[in-house]
């Protein structure tokens, strides 16, 4: 199973899209598909991000901000593939559906995330 690093992030105090902006403070590495592949994802040191894109006036309840939490480290392996052109839309789409699994996000909430990534196009 892939497995992720560990990494720490704070605010910037910049609101992008009505949604606060973050910057690692260290590393975020997202090995895929399984243990030893040499298949990882890094998302640097001083990386922004938004986290979770979760709509506002979901993210404001509780059960947003447990969902928003859990999905934050698979957010941000999204977010990096998405800043890189080398990477396919829908490869990005398929390692972060990947890596909710692995942060063990229910299968319900995993699909209705991968609806939502897969119908936006932008590149943050």
């Amino acid at each position: 199973m892939s497995r992720f690093t560990e990494a720490t992030w704070e605010r910037t105090g910049e609101i992008k899209n009505a949604r606060p902006v973050y910057f690692l403070t260290s590393p975020l590495a997202y090995e895929i598909g399984f243990l030893g592949s040499g298949w990882t994802i890094t998302a640097p040191e001083g990386f922004c991000t938004d986290l979770a894109s979760l709509p506002v006036w979901f993210a404001r309840t509780a059960a947003g901000m447990r969902l928003s939490d859990q999905i934050a480290r698979s957010a941000v392996v999204h977010d990096r593939m998405r800043t890189d052109r080398r990477w396919p839309k829908l490869l990005g789409d398929y390692v972060f559906f990947e890596a909710l699994g692995v942060d063990r996000v229910p299968l319900g909430w995993r699909l209705i995330c991968l609806f939502a990534v897969a119908l936006n196009f932008s590149r943050y």
